[in-house]
């Protein structure tokens, strides 16, 4: 039988900081060495992280896994996604938020399809659609504030994602896209540098050779160009 009380009678100021306080030193004990930061209130669950992993206040971060120096600013929400490395997620982001049908089933309110946990009432006892699905981040990706990425999305490697955008669509490597629903705007550098870039992948190179070599990321010529 469902639970029907309302559990947020329970809930106070100083309770959410407990349970946030125990998630973040869980975590962070975890990844000690690794430099993983949790901003406030920020929750968490079946999550991994490289190293230099840093997380805003107010997050909502589950069953994800993160590269090494990916970050997601404040107030985003992130659920099952794969993200490389390198990325820079922004404030207030959504990314599988979830799906509902829109053909076939005749309703698209889940008590109908779905055996949810946060459903006060369901007229559904098991799983009849799937209305969640893995996202893929590829590496150096970044996102704008207030974007949404759907359920099932691929990014690849250097893609940005303009503020405000919805994308629907699964985004190629070194892409710019941007709108409602997200369309492609231009590529990042030409042909012949972005094949530079996907064969080389930089970002799986040591922190060492990426420290010897800084100024070179500085100018894309510089960068392609043989020593």
């Amino acid at each position: 039988m469902k639970d029907y009380i309302d559990k947020s009678f329970m809930m106070n100021p100083l309770g959410e900081y407990f349970k946030w306080l125990r998630c973040k030193c869980t975590y962070q004990f975890k990844y000690w060495g690794n430099h993983l930061r949790i901003g406030y209130l920020t929750k968490l669950g079946n999550t991994t992280f490289g190293r230099y992993n840093t997380l805003g206040s107010n997050c909502v971060v589950l069953n994800c896994s993160l590269g090494d120096f990916s970050y997601i600013n404040s107030f985003s929400f992130v659920l099952n996604t794969t993200m490389g490395r390198y990325c820079s997620v922004g404030p207030n982001v959504k990314i599988a938020p979830g799906k509902h049908p829109t053909s076939v089933f005749v309703s698209t309110h889940p008590v109908t399809f779905n055996n949810q946990a946060n459903l006060v009432k369901n007229y559904c006892t098991e799983e009849k659609f799937k209305n969640y699905q893995p996202v893929t981040i590829g590496n150096d990706v970044w996102i704008g504030a207030n974007a949404i990425i759907i359920d099932g999305i691929h990014i690849a490697d250097g893609a940005i994602i303009a503020a405000n955008s919805l994308v629907t669509r699964d985004v190629g490597p070194f892409e710019i896209v941007g709108g409602n629903p997200a369309k492609f705007i231009k590529k990042r550098f030409d042909d012949e540098q972005i094949r530079y870039l996907v064969d080389t992948e930089w970002w799986n190179q040591s922190e060492e050779w990426i420290q010897a070599n800084i100024s070179k990321f500085w100018d894309i010529e510089n960068f392609v160009t043989p020593v």
